[in-house]
C-alpha cells in the first residue's frame, strides 16, 4: 500500500473571485511532485447556504453543547428543527458537488484519479486561508468514497518546519496531557476514563486548573499529546477555551508554555470541545505539528463518541489520518438523532511534519510498513481468469478458421527466419530457360530434344531423371524416339495432372498400364488461397501451370492420393506423386527398407513414418484428413544445384553433377508460366518438386524433422491451449504488475510499459516459435498474439475502468 501527499491549494475567496487551485501529488520519500493547475469558480449563493446552514440550521438544535456564551433560541418542535438540519445539509452537499464538478475544476479531477492507486494511503491536505472553505463538507467529495485509505486535513498556505527536539534513547508511554476544563453542563467524566484506559499511555489529568497551574505543567514536562475537553467558543475569528468556572483563555495566551512544549516534542494536540477553527488559528501561528478539532458546536454526546473510536483505533496501531476517518464515519450512526455529526471533526496539519503513530509517539523507532492483507496484495487471480476467458475465445476463434489466414502468413514468416540451410547435394536441376527455348524452336520443347537429352544425361548414370513437362500430345517431332527412351529406362519419369479438365494434363497415352503407374507422377499442388480459406471452401488442387493468382502460396506436400476419391475418371491414373516416385526410386536404389504402409496405412520410409495431415492441423481448420499430405518443409530458396539444358546438350555439364543423382528438368522461363507462390517468394514449379523430392530424402537418410504439430488428445488442442494461456497468461500478469508497481508521476509510464511489453513478448514468441519450427513443430503464432493483446486490452480496460471508479 503506497503512500502518497495530495496538496489541493486554494486561493482567493468564494464570494467574487473565486480560488485559483493548484494540485500537488507526492510520493512519500519522494522529492519530486506532480503539480496542475486550475481554477473554482465564486459561488456566492453556496457562501450564503453555508452560513444559513450553520447559524440557522444547525446551531438551534438545542442540543447540550461543549459551547459557552450562546443562548439555545428554541424554535418549533425538535423533530422539526432535526429534519430542517439534515435537508439543509443535503442541499449543501447537492451544491459543493456541483461546484467541484466544474469544469475549470476537472483537470484537477481527472489527474487525480489517473495517479492515484485505489490502495494507496492518502493525505489530502485542502491548503487554504479562506475560512469559509475551511468550514466546508470536504468528506462528502466523491473523492473519498472512491479511495478508502484517503482523508482530508486542513493546512495554511504559510508553513514552517518544526524544530526537532531532542528525542530520548529511551522508549516510554505515550506522554498526555489531559486538560479537563469548565465542565458545566457537559460529561466529560467519559473522556477521562477513555484516556485513563490507554494502553502504554502516561495520562496526567488536570481538571479545572488555574493558569498558572496550566502554564507551569507546559513547561515543566515533555508532552506527546495535549488533549482538551470542556468549554470553549470562537469570537471574531479567534478561539478561547474555558480552563475552570471563572477563567477563559485564548491560547495566544498560553503562547510561550505551548511553544516549550512543541520544543519538547509536543505532536498531537486534541481539542474535544466546540468551535475549534478559531484555536486551530493560534495554534498554527505556533507549527503545532497535528491538530484535531471541532470545526463547529459539538453536542456532548458526539464528542464522547469520536474520542472513543479516535482512541480505539489510533492506540491500536492504526494511522492518524485513517483513525481520524474511521472515527468520523462511525459518527455517521449517531446523525438521526445529531445531524452533521461526522462533517464536524478534522484534522489541521502542519505540512512539513510527517503525522505521528502511536508507536513513535512512545520514542520507539518507525516501525516498519506492514505486510499487506490480503484484501491488498497483488491480486493474482484476476489476470488468471481474464488470461483463461481470453484463451477460450482465441480457441473458438482458431476452431472457426478466422485465423487461418494469419497463422499461414505467420508460417511463412518463421519458416524464412530460419537458419538458412545448404541446397541438396542429391538433386541436380535442369533448367529450361528463355536462352534455351530461342535456340532450340522456342515453347513448349520438341519431344526430339527431350529424347536427346535423356541421351545425354543416361551416359552419366543418374539414379532417375523427371521431366516436369507434360506430355500427352507430340510436341514437334522425336515422339517416337521419346516413347522408346521411356520404354527402355525404367529411371525415366514425367508428369500429369489428376485435377485437371480434358486430356492435355494426361499422361502419354503409348504408356502401358504399368508405365502409367511406375514412371508417371502427377504433378499437382495443394494450394491455400484466402479467398477459399475465408468463404470456408475445401482445399484447392491444381497444377502448377494453371497458377494464375497471386494469392494462392504452396505450403503442403502431397505424395499420394486414393483414385476413389476423384469424383471423375481422371486421364492421370497414376496415384503417386512425382517427389514420391523419385524419393522411391533413390531410397530403393540406397538399401532403404520398410518402403511400404503399415498397419496404420501411413507410408514408411525406413525408420521415419509420413504422418498424414488430419483434418485439423495447427492453423489448418478445414483439411480433407484423408490424402497423404504433409508440410512442405522448404530447405531454402534453391533446392539443389541448378545448370542450364544448354550446358546439357553442348556437353559442358561435369559427370560428378549427374553421377548417382536425380535430375529434374523443367521451366523457368517466363514464357511457360511455371511459377507458383510459395513461402519464400515466387519460385519455378520444378523447385518446388526439387524440394519434395529434398524433404522425402532428407527425412529418411539424414533425420531432418518433417514439420508436425502439438499433438491432439481425442481431437482437442489441449496443447495448444497451454501454449496459447501460457503467453495470455504473460501479457495479463506484465499488465497487471505495471499498473499495481508503485505510480509516477510521469503520465506516459503506463502506455509506455504496455508498448515495451507486447513488443518483448512478441519478440520472445516470435524466438521461440523459430527455434520450435527448425526443430519440426509449428506452434500457433498468431494466436498466442492475439492472446497476448487481448490479455493485455483486457487487463488494461479492467485497470482503468478500476481507476475511473475510486
Amino acid at each position: 500500500m503506497a503512500g502518497r501527499w495530495v496538496v489541493l491549494e486554494l486561493e482567493g475567496d468564494l464570494a467574487t473571485s473565486g480560488f485559483r487551485t493548484t494540485l500537488e501529488i507526492q510520493a512519500e520519500n519522494e522529492p519530486h511532485a506532480l503539480k496542475v493547475k486550475g481554477f473554482l469558480p465564486p459561488n456566492p449563493g453556496m457562501l450564503a447556504h453555508l452560513h444559513r446552514h450553520w447559524q440557522d440550521a444547525y446551531r438551534p438544535l438545542g442540543m447540550p453543547l461543549r459551547i459557552k456564551g450562546h443562548k439555545i433560541i428554541h424554535k418549533g418542535f425538535i423533530n422539526q428543527r432535526l429534519v430542517d438540519c439534515q435537508q439543509s445539509a443535503q442541499v449543501l452537499c447537492k451544491c459543493f458537488q456541483t461546484w467541484l464538478n466544474s469544469e475549470s475544476f476537472q483537470p484537477i479531477d481527472r489527474r487525480l484519479r489517473e495517479e492515484l492507486s485505489r490502495d494507496d494511503t492518502i493525505r489530502l491536505l485542502i491548503r487554504t486561508q479562506n475560512v469559509d472553505v475551511q468550514k466546508l463538507p470536504w468528506h462528502e467529495w466523491d473523492f473519498f468514497d472512491r479511495y478508502p485509505y484517503a482523508e482530508m486535513a486542513l493546512s495554511t498556505p504559510e508553513y514552517e518546519a518544526v524544530r526537532p527536539s531532542v528525542k530520548s534513547t529511551v522508549s516510554h508511554p505515550v506522554r498526555i496531557l489531559a486538560i479537563l476544563g469548565h465542565s458545566h453542563g457537559i460529561n466529560i467524566e467519559a473522556d477521562q476514563r477513555l484516556l485513563a484506559g490507554l494502553p502504554q499511555a502516561d495520562v496526567s489529568f488536570l481538571v479545572e486548573p488555574d493558569r498558572q497551574q496550566l502554564n507551569d505543567r507546559l513547561w515543566e514536562t515533555p508532552w506527546d499529546i495535549l488533549f482538551f475537553a470542556g468549554h470553549s467558543e470562537t469570537y471574531r475569528d479567534q478561539g478561547r477555551i474555558f480552563i475552570n468556572p471563572t477563567d477563559s483563555l485564548t491560547l495566544s495566551e498560553l503562547r510561550y508554555g505551548l511553544r516549550k512544549a512543541i520544543d519538547q516534542g509536543l505532536q498531537l494536540a486534541i481539542f474535544n470541545s466546540c468551535d475549534g477553527l478559531g484555536l486551530v488559528q493560534a495554534l498554527q501561528q505556533l507549527s503545532i505539528p497535528q491538530m484535531i478539532v471541532m470545526r463547529e458546536p459539538v453536542i456532548d454526546q458526539v464528542a464522547e463518541a469520536f474520542l472513543k473510536y479516535f482512541l480505539e483505533a489510533f492506540a491500536h496501531g492504526e494511522s492518524l489520518y485513517l483513525s481520524a476517518r474511521q472515527a468520523r464515519e462511525r459518527l455517521q450512526g449517531l446523525e438521526h438523532q445529531y445531524p452533521c455529526a461526522s462533517w464536524l471533526p478534522v484534522i489541521y496539519q502542519n505540512f512539513l511534519t510527517p503525522p505521528p503513530d502511536w508507536h513513535t509517539l512512545q520514542g520507539k523507532p518507525a516501525a516498519l510498513p506492514a505486510a499487506p492483507t490480503a484484501s491488498h496484495r497483488f491480486n493474482w487471480l484476476q489476470p488468471v481468469w481474464l488470461s483463461l476467458v481470453v484463451t477460450i475465445m482465441v480457441l473458438i476463434v482458431q476452431h472457426l478458421g478466422w485465423l487461418q489466414p494469419y497463422e499461414l502468413a505467420a508460417y511463412d514468416h518463421l519458416l524464412r527466419s530460419r537458419p538458412a540451410e545448404t541446397i541438396d547435394s542429391r538433386i541436380l536441376l535442369v533448367e529450361v530457360n528463355e536462352t534455351d527455348l530461342d535456340e532450340l524452336g522456342g515453347y513448349p520443347l520438341s519431344d526430339a530434344v527431350l529424347a536427346q537429352t535423356v541421351d545425354v544425361l543416361q551416359e552419366l548414370e543418374p539414379v532417375a531423371i523427371a521431366f516436369d513437362m507434360h506430355r500427352f500430345r507430340p510436341r514437334g517431332t522425336g515422339r517416337q524416339a521419346l516413347i522408346d527412351q521411356f520404354r527402355q529406362h525404367s529411371n525415366l519419369f514425367t508428369v500429369c495432372a489428376y485435377d485437371m479438365p480434358g486430356q492435355d494434363y494426361g499422361s502419354p497415352p503409348e504408356f502401358s498400364d504399368e508405365q502409367q503407374i511406375s514412371q508417371v507422377g502427377f504433378s499437382d499442388f495443394l494450394l491455400d488461397s484466402p479467398l477459399q480459406i475465408s468463404q470456408g471452401q475445401p482445399n484447392a488442387v491444381a497444377t502448377a501451370l494453371t497458377l494464375q493468382q497471386v494469392n494462392n502460396v504452396v505450403r503442403r506436400h502431397l505424395i499420394s492420393y486414393s483414385p476413389a476419391l476423384v469424383s471423375t475418371r481422371p486421364s492421370c491414373a497414376t496415384p503417386y506423386s512425382l517427389s514420391f516416385q523419385l524419393a522411391y526410386r533413390y531410397l530403393s536404389q540406397a538399401g532403404v527398407t520398410p518402403l511400404k504402409t503399415n498397419e496404420n496405412n501411413h507410408w514408411q520410409f525406413g525408420a521415419i513414418t509420413l504422418r498424414p495431415l488430419s483434418r485439423r492441423f495447427a492453423a489448418y481448420q478445414n483439411l480433407d484428413g484423408l490424402s497423404s499430405q504433409l508440410m512442405l518443409n522448404y530447405r531454402a530458396a534453391q533446392p539443389g544445384q541448378a545448370v542450364s539444358l544448354d550446358s546439357v546438350l553442348t556437353g559442358q555439364l561435369n559427370p560428378d553433377m549427374v553421377r548417382d543423382r536425380l535430375v529434374l528438368v523443367g521451366y523457368t522461363a517466363a514464357v511457360a508460366k511455371d511459377n507458383v507462390n510459395t513461402p519464400y517468394g515466387e519460385m519455378p514449379g520444378v523447385w518446388v518438386h526439387s524440394h519434395m523430392v529434398s524433404q522425402l530424402l532428407s527425412a529418411a537418410l539424414d533425420q531432418r524433422p518433417l514439420i508436425g504439430k502439438l499433438p491432439h488428445w481425442q481431437n482437442l488442442p489441449c496443447l495448444d491451449g497451454l501454449w496459447i494461456l501460457g503467453w495470455s497468461l504473460l501479457g495479463s500478469l506484465f499488465t497487471s504488475w505495471l499498473y499495481n508497481r508503485p505510480p509516477l508521476s510521469f503520465k506516459l509510464i503506463i502506455p509506455l510499459g504496455l508498448t515495451f511489453g507486447l513488443i518483448s513478448l512478441y519478440w520472445g514468441l516470435e524466438r521461440v516459435s523459430v527455434t520450435a519450427i527448425t526443430q519440426g513443430l509449428w506452434l500457433p503464432f498468431m494466436s498466442a498474439i492475439f492472446s497476448v493483446f487481448l490479455a493485455i486490452c483486457c487487463v488494461a480496460f479492467m485497470m482503468e475502468l478500476s481507476k475511473k471508479h475510486r
